[in-house]
């Protein structure tokens, strides 16, 4: 198996947002021990672990903000581009859910749709891994992306509702809650980012549906290439069911179509491997409620339709299954 590595655009894009702001690129590189070479082709990979070196020595200057305002969409490579070219923001956004891994598996945050007293959102939500929210500058560095992603798609007067960062209040926040212009939540179980809903009705005037497909079609062949020749049909089968999760109830038919085998044959291979289609989407979904329910802003009836559910009672029988508890139960055990 490959060890594990990000689009090189990423590293690429990181690394000419911080010499913009006057960092010395070659010693960065350098003491990251990124090859040179690698960076002159947005679609090579670089390892994970020099990115993460890369991002060590980057937040001794604590840029992330700014380079992640000036990164957006252009980090996301190949997948930025094509993004540009689908019909309406939410389609784009959709794709990019589903083409995620290319740039590095769970880097792409999950997109959901919550609607409450409040409004009509779509919200990012990822949870960070330990090594970035050490750094707190990658953090920063998404948030600000994710807002200046949302620019290049919606127009420039896209703003985001509401974020949460999964770090502690700085003795200063002006700079970060001034470059948000919404209210900011600190001390977030998870890095969330939402915006209107109605952005992603607004319609991409670069739409080309030709090019589109073209790049949609080399990106997705990344994503097949990205994936390890020994690959388990269960690893295929898991990394389908979590896009398809943003969007509703997984069905096997779609994930089989994505998987270009016949629903038989996905079936049977699944079986193979000791497992089957359902199985695994209750293991994703176990793996997502104990997410979701970990932000305490979301009621467990929310949770339950962003898992996919048609109505709150399956979710709460299939949690008591999982894990012998219901759902305000858990979280009662855990705040304790």
């Amino acid at each position: 198996m490959s060890s594990p590595s990000v689009l090189a655009a990423m590293t690429t894009q990181v690394l000419a947002a911080a010499e913009s702001l006057g960092a010395e690129v070659p010693a960065i590189v350098h003491e990251a021990g990124i090859d040179p070479a690698l960076l002159t082709d947005p679609d090579a990979r670089v390892p994970l672990e020099q990115h993460l070196k890369m991002w060590e020595i980057l937040s001794r200057r604590g840029d992330g903000l700014h380079i992640g305002a000036r990164i957006g969409i252009a980090a996301l490579g190949v997948i930025g581009y094509a993004m540009q070219h689908e019909a309406t923001v939410g389609d784009a956004l959709a794709w990019q859910q589903r083409v995620g891994a290319v740039l590095y598996p769970g880097l792409v945050p999950q997109l959901e749709r919550r609607c409450d007293a409040a409004g009509d959102y779509v919200v990012f939500v990822r949870a960070m891994v330990p090594a970035f929210a050490r750094l707190r500058e990658p953090i920063f560095a998404q948030a600000a992306s994710i807002v200046a992603m949302m620019r290049a798609l919606a127009g420039v007067t896209a703003r985001p509702a509401f974020v949460a960062l999964p770090l502690s209040r700085p003795a200063d926040p002006r700079e970060v809650e001034a470059y948000f212009a919404c209210p900011v939540a600190w001390d977030a179980p998870l890095l969330q980012i939402g915006f209107d809903a109605g952005l992603l009705a607004v319609p991409l005037p670069r739409a080309d549906p030709q090019l589109f497909g073209y790049l949609a079609r080399r990106a997705e062949s990344m994503l097949l290439e990205g994936m390890p020749a020994d690959a388990s049909w269960a690893d295929r089968v898991r990394r389908e069911i979590g896009a398809a999760l943003t969007e509703g109830e997984p069905r096997l038919q779609a994930v089989a179509k994505r998987l270009a085998v016949s629903e038989r044959t996905l079936h049977r291979r699944l079986l193979d491997e000791q497992t089957n289609f359902t199985g695994l989407v209750e293991e994703a979904r176990h793996a997502r409620a104990l997410q979701l329910l970990a932000d305490r802003s979301l009621s467990a009836s929310e949770v339950a339709v962003l898992l996919g559910y048609a109505e709150p009672a399956p979710f709460f029988r299939a949690f008591k299954r999982w894990t012998g508890e219901t759902p305000q139960g858990w979280r009662r055990r855990e705040t304790a």
